[in-house]
C-alpha cells in the first residue's frame, strides 16, 4: 500500500493552564479585547486607579494570567503555578477583572466559543509607570532565539513511515509541549494529545529528544529577568 504523508508543523507560544478542566486556547489571529491589548492594559490601569487598589510590595512580580473568556462581560481566572508564585498580582488581577466588560469571545467556525487567553501582568508597569499605548510585548521584551524553522526541519527529517501499515486514509495528529527554560534548555517535554498510534507518538518524542540533546538556546527576557518560554508543537500527517 502506498502511503503519502504531509507533515504540518505548527508552533505557538503558550502557557500551560492548571485547571480541573482544559479548554481550547484563544485563536492567535483573533482579538480578545476591544481595542487590542493596548485597550486591555488601558482599562486595567484605569480600574487600578479608580478603585484605589494598592501596588504589590514586590515590584518584580510577573504573573501569567490564564483567562477563560466566555462572553463580552463574563470571564473566569483559572488557577496556575504562576498565581501561586505571584499572589499579589493574582489577587489584583482577580479584582480588576470584575469590572472589565469589553472582552471579545473567540469564534470557532463562526460560533462564539469559550477559550483561554494567557495575559501577561507586570503590575509595576500598570500603576504610576503606566504610559498611554502600553503593551507588555513592546517594553523590554526579548524573545528566545529558538528557531522554529530549523527545529521543524530536523524533526521532519527523522520521521519515516516506511514500515507503517495503514488501512484506508486519514490523519494522525500529535500535540506535544515543552519549555525553553531560563538556562536555554528544552525541558518538560510531554504529550498533550496522542495521535492514537503509540508507535508514531514514540517516534516523534524520540526525534525531539535527539534533536534537543546537548542543545541550548538564548532564553527569553523581560524587565531584566530571564523567563521560561512555553511552546506547543502540533504535528499532523495525512495518510492516503
Amino acid at each position: 500500500m502506498k502511503t503519502k504523508f504531509f507533515i504540518l508543523l505548527l508552533f505557538s507560544v503558550f502557557l500551560r493552564i492548571s485547571a480541573q478542566e482544559k479548554h481550547i486556547g484563544f485563536p492567535r489571529d483573533q482579538h480578545k479585547y476591544l481595542g487590542g491589548m493596548e485597550g486591555f492594559y488601558k482599562d486595567f490601569h484605569k480600574i487600578l486607579i479608580d478603585k484605589k487598589l494598592k501596588p504589590c510590595d514586590n515590584k518584580k512580580e510577573f504573573y501569567h494570567a490564564p483567562v477563560l473568556i466566555k462572553s463580552f462581560d463574563s470571564v473566569e481566572l483559572l488557577e496556575n503555578k504562576s498565581a501561586q508564585e505571584n499572589k499579589c498580582s493574582f489577587e489584583l488581577t482577580k479584582e480588576v477583572l470584575k469590572y472589565m466588560d469589553n472582552w471579545m469571545p473567540a469564534k470557532i467556525d463562526g460560533i462564539e466559543t469559550p477559550a483561554v487567553a494567557v495575559i501577561n501582568i507586570y503590575p509595576d508597569d500598570l500603576f504610576d509607570n503606566y504610559k498611554e499605548g502600553y503593551n507588555f510585548f513592546n517594553k523590554d521584551y526579548e524573545s528566545s532565539d529558538f528557531d522554529i524553522d530549523e527545529f521543524r526541519k530536523k524533526i521532519a527529517n527523522q520521521i519515516s513511515l516506511d514500515n507503517f501499515n495503514f488501512k484506508g486514509s486519514g490523519k494522525l495528529t500529535i500535540v506535544t509541549s515543552f519549555i525553553v527554560n531560563t538556562e536555554g534548555r528544552l525541558e518538560k517535554l510531554r504529550i498533550e494529545k496522542s495521535s492514537g498510534s503509540q508507535r508514531f507518538d514514540e517516534m516523534v518524542m524520540d526525534a525531539i529528544k535527539r534533536t534537543q540533546k546537548n542543545k541550548t538556546w538564548k532564553p527569553a527576557k523581560t524587565h531584566g529577568m530571564l523567563i521560561n518560554t512555553n511552546f506547543s508543537f502540533p504535528l499532523t500527517i495525512s495518510v492516503r
